[in-house]
């Protein structure tokens, strides 16, 4: 009696089993489409956004984009003024350097020549001076020699003006030199900046290059993620399906469970045969 309680007891927990197992499967098939035209909803919605998103994001490159391509544009413009600038200074250096050789060779070495003929002039001067007054001083010739400024003092006064030029003409070279310098210094500059410029404008290139490559990606995930929202409902509609029929497939086995339960549950059944019972 014992073994025919358990073996019913047992047949009770399958029927349970089983059945809670055909409630599952009835009740999964049920949400599956009650559930399946909300889920299709939100997932379109959340495709449609996610699609903004990557058609915002593409313009956002495209703007900037164009930004790289005006800065290039521009670094080009300003690397094409600096050689110019450069050509410039070069040609300006180099003239500079010619007038302080001229004026610090050449005009200089002419003043003083020069002041050395006055100088001489002047000694000169001083005995024509001296002749002309003593034939100033010779009645009934009528020579009138009396001027306001002898010439031999007038030609002292010139080279003495010209003192202090050939020390000016030598600071002006000085000077003109040191400019000449500081040009060089800048044209060395100029081209340190040129090339930096030059390396600024390979990594807005290189910029350019990742950006394109970038919109290439999103147009990529975009025009997938536009395929994949029309053709939303094929999909859901094959995982409803999908779904249903592992859940009817788990009912069908419950069916089988349930029938083994019953089977416990109602004891073993003796089949009487009528021929043994009048043989009897």
């Amino acid at each position: 009696m014992k073994n025919i309680s358990r073996i019913r007891l047992f047949g009770k927990l399958l029927i349970i089993i089983s059945a809670a197992g055909i409630l599952f499967s009835i009740t999964g098939i049920s949400i599956t489409w009650i559930i399946g035209p909300n889920l299709k909803r939100n997932l379109s919605g959340l495709l449609e956004s996610f699609t903004e998103t990557l058609v915002t994001t593409n313009n956002g490159l495209s703007i900037l984009d164009g930004a790289v391509l005006d800065s290039l544009a521009n670094l080009e413009l300003i690397e094409s003024s600096l050689d110019a600038l450069g050509g410039t200074i070069e040609d300006l250096s180099s003239s500079l350097e010619s007038s302080g050789d001229l004026i610090g060779d050449d005009l200089r070495l002419t003043i003083l020549d020069t002041q050395t003929a006055l100088s001489s002039a002047a000694a000169s001067a001083v005995l024509i001076d001296k002749t002309l007054k003593i034939i100033d001083g010779i009645p009934f010739i009528g020579a009138d020699y009396q001027p306001d400024v002898p010439l031999h003092t007038s030609l002292e006064q010139v080279a003495g003006s010209l003192e202090d030029v050939p020390e000016s003409l030598e600071t002006i070279e000085q000077n003109l030199n040191n400019t000449a310098a500081g040009l060089d210094t800048l044209q060395v500059d100029l081209l340190a900046l040129g090339e930096n410029i030059a390396g600024m404008d390979q990594d807005l290139q290189n910029a350019q290059k990742v950006i394109g490559d970038y919109q290439a990606i999103v147009s990529d995930i975009e025009q997938k993620t536009e395929g994949l929202r029309r053709r939303l409902t094929t999909y859901m509609i094959i995982v409803g399906l999908f779904l249903s029929g592992f859940f009817f497939w788990l009912g069908i086995a419950q069916v089988n469970v349930l029938i083994k339960g019953i089977d416990f549950w109602q004891g073993e059944q003796h089949v009487v045969n009528l021929a043994d019972i009048r043989r009897e």
